[in-house]
């Protein structure tokens, strides 16, 4: 056995592997896991011993040969793109998946607190030291670990928890405006990417999905463009936490 046939042995078995990392990766993408890189790689495999084994034996090749090459050829490119279009299929019905159970929890003052709330000394009126705050959650999915307080990013405030809050449900609570005495980062640090400086307080709820994903949904006090010392509701946002903090 000369140099040359060992090489094609060596290519066959090397393709054969790559077929059938190429089918475990379909086999893989309809039971909905993650294999793209799998089907990736094994694609890109046969492709170069594809081309390696032209290149070697290229003077040898039968015509019939030639029929059977490209045979090969399509059926590769053809499963490599079901493997790419079932796998960009699962993602999309997982995104769905995730999506119908995602709480969508709202933010308010109740009613009776009027268009804005008194945040400051006014008047020799001393503000209130703590003030009720209506969370609802509209989304479809309930939300659980619930954890609301009022959040700057350089104090840090007392809050109340919660365990379940169910689709369609309202929670009435309490957030207090008295900083805790540890001079620590604030409650939620992650927030900072997401609120701007300036505002005189921030009403957050921290949650998490049924799939363990954690929320934050937060609502911004803005000054009164008359009165500074008292607030109004202003933007108000869901953001994802991606590292949990």
């Amino acid at each position: 056995m000369d140099g040359i046939e060992i090489l094609e042995m060596i290519l066959y078995i090397v393709m054969a592997l790559a077929y059938i990392a190429l089918f475990t990766a379909m086999i893989r993408a309809v039971r909905g896991g993650r294999f793209g890189w799998i089907a990736t790689t094994a694609a890109i495999a046969i492709g170069i011993l594809l081309i390696v084994y032209l290149v070697v034996n290229v003077e040898s090749i039968e015509p019939a040969a030639w029929a059977q090459i490209l045979l090969t050829f399509g059926l590769v490119t053809v499963t490599g793109f079901y493997a790419w279009r079932t796998h960009v299929m699962s993602e999309e019905m997982k995104e769905q998946r995730l999506g119908e159970a995602r709480p969508y929890l709202l933010l308010r003052l109740p009613l009776e607190q009027g268009e804005f709330m008194q945040w400051d000394d006014y008047q020799s009126r001393k503000p209130q030291t703590e003030f009720p705050v209506t969370i609802l959650n509209a989304g479809k999915g309930p939300a659980t670990n619930l954890w609301a307080s009022l959040w700057r990013s350089e104090k840090s405030y007392a809050g109340d928890s919660k365990g379940y809050l169910a689709p369609n449900e309202e929670w009435q609570t309490t957030i207090s405006r008295i900083s805790l005495p540890q001079h620590i980062e604030g409650w939620l640090p992650e927030l900072k990417k997401s609120i701007k400086q300036g505002y005189p307080g921030v009403v957050a709820v921290k949650y998490n999905d049924i799939h363990h994903r954690v929320w934050v949904s937060y609502l911004c006090l803005e000054r009164h463009s008359d009165v500074e010392a008292f607030v109004m509701e202003g933007e108000q946002n869901i953001v994802e936490l991606k590292n949990g903090d």
